[in-house]
């Protein structure tokens, strides 16, 4: 009897002491450097995409990501000042769905997909940290798939490397607009305007199959924008076109990382 009873007050006293926890302020060293690494990814971001409306032409896609960088570089400011204040756990967590249903519409084209990745993975360590079980923002914006209107580069497929299954290099001058027509493991240069330059260099780690999957691409260096224009299916014998367009004057360098992900 009196060990029932006292397993009795046991349960109650881990009960009222894990509800007190829940009420209690929250500091972690580690969500503080996530909050801060995630508001300067989206103070970068915001100035990027802000500064791509001034140009002469722009897309839909390039307003989107715009208007997505700066509603997401508020939202990093909200979260880090509500660590500053020292908020609780229970609201710091409801304040980081938010920023996940953000990273989930980050776009997996464009010149700035790599610093939108990081930001999809600042957002998860920052979950992860909280303990939010709905912490994984892998999903992307697909907007724009196989449209061919979309500046930057589109992946088609969420860009995650655990699925990736092939990876081609390509680094060369560009001047204007060049295409790059990769079949299972070759790549051809098309000049469509500006200067022609050599084909430059190529490399693969697996052979574009000969069946559906997605294709994205990385910019890795270079000043214009970079996207997928084709991708590969049956229909056109499983061929791929990237399409690099130099919107300064002058020919630039570019360095590609092109991928392609089960569909």
């Amino acid at each position: 009897m009196k060990k029932s009873v006292l397993f009795t007050l046991l349960s109650i006293l881990t009960f009222v002491f894990s509800v007190s926890g829940q009420n209690t302020e929250y500091s972690s060293s580690r969500l503080n450097n996530s909050a801060s690494q995630l508001k300067r990814l989206t103070v970068d971001l915001a100035d990027r995409t802000s500064g791509r409306l001034q140009a002469n032409s722009i897309t839909r896609a390039d307003i989107e990501e715009a208007f997505l960088a700066s509603q997401f570089d508020a939202s990093a400011g909200l979260f880090a000042q509500m660590i500053s204040d020292n908020r609780r756990a229970a609201e710091l967590r409801d304040a980081s769905v938010f920023l996940n249903d953000l990273a989930r519409r980050v776009p997996n084209y464009g010149a700035n997909s790599y610093l939108w990745r990081d930001v999809q993975t600042s957002v998860n360590d920052i979950n992860r940290e909280l303990g939010n079980p709905n912490g994984n923002n892998s999903g992307g914006n697909n907007s724009g798939n196989n449209s061919g209107n979309n500046s930057g580069n589109n992946s088609g497929n969420n860009n995650n490397s655990n699925s990736i299954i092939g990876r081609a290099f390509w680094r060369g001058t560009v001047d204007d607009k060049v295409q790059l027509v990769i079949q299972n493991q070759s790549m051809r240069v098309q000049t469509v305007s500006g200067r022609s330059y050599p084909d430059g260099t190529s490399s693969f780690t697996a052979a574009l199959p000969t069946r559906k999957v997605a294709v994205g691409v990385n910019k890795q260096k270079g000043r214009g924008s970079v996207r997928v224009l084709q991708q590969p299916s049956r229909e056109n014998d499983f061929t791929t076109v990237i399409e690099i367009y130099d919107e300064g004057s002058g020919a630039k360098e570019y360095q590609l990382e092109i991928f392609w992900q089960k569909d």
